[in-house]
């Protein structure tokens, strides 16, 4: 296998249905502990999920756990579905995009060892047990890359990262951080 590491990565990418990836820095991503107030007053999932805030560390803690790693792997999925607005083709699309970045994370921490993966959410349970139970999947669960304080469509417009297909497609992103040497 080559010594580079971006080689490394491309190598197992045509098994896999990505539409764009990009090799990052988190220096490349724009955060803003603001998204967390965006989590508490929008977002179905905050207080649901084992994966989500509050579960999760405060966002100070986030922010500087994707500070800790040098390198960041983000990638983006596209399905085409009938209706944008038809919810279970949506979620399908982005269950399938969740067993992508799972499976990749595998294949990070394999090459890298200690790695850092983020996406829309776990979805690992059909029912999460937060608060009342502990989580069934700790070490496999997925933090949205919005709990760790991501702007990421600011980051896509800054990066020109293409994420609008049209009124039939969907774009999901993951970030994958870790070390490797150059």
């Amino acid at each position: 296998m080559s010594d580079n590491y971006q080689e490394q990565i491309e190598a197992l990418l045509p098994n896999y249905p990505i539409c764009e990836y990009y090799f990052l820095t988190q220096k490349d991503l724009i955060f803003s502990d603001k998204v967390r107030y965006i989590c508490e007053h929008e977002c179905e999932h905050y207080g649901h999920s084992w994966a989500c805030p509050p579960a999760i560390a405060p966002i100070s803690d986030c922010m500087d756990e994707c500070s800790r790693y040098q390198h960041v792997f983000l990638f983006t999925t596209v399905a085409e579905v009938p209706d944008i607005l038809n919810f279970d083709a949506c979620l399908k699309a982005r269950r399938d995009h969740e067993n992508i970045t799972l499976k990749l994370r595998e294949e990070f921490r394999a090459m890298f060892g200690d790695v850092l993966a983020l996406s829309t959410g776990c979805m690992l349970c059909d029912k999460c047990t937060y608060p009342d139970e502990p989580c069934r999947h700790p070490d496999e669960r997925l933090s949205t890359i919005e709990s760790h304080g991501i702007l990421i469509m600011k980051t896509a417009n800054t990066l020109g990262i293409s994420y609008d297909c049209g009124s039939d497609c969907v774009t999901y992103f993951s970030l994958i951080f870790f070390h490797a040497a150059p």
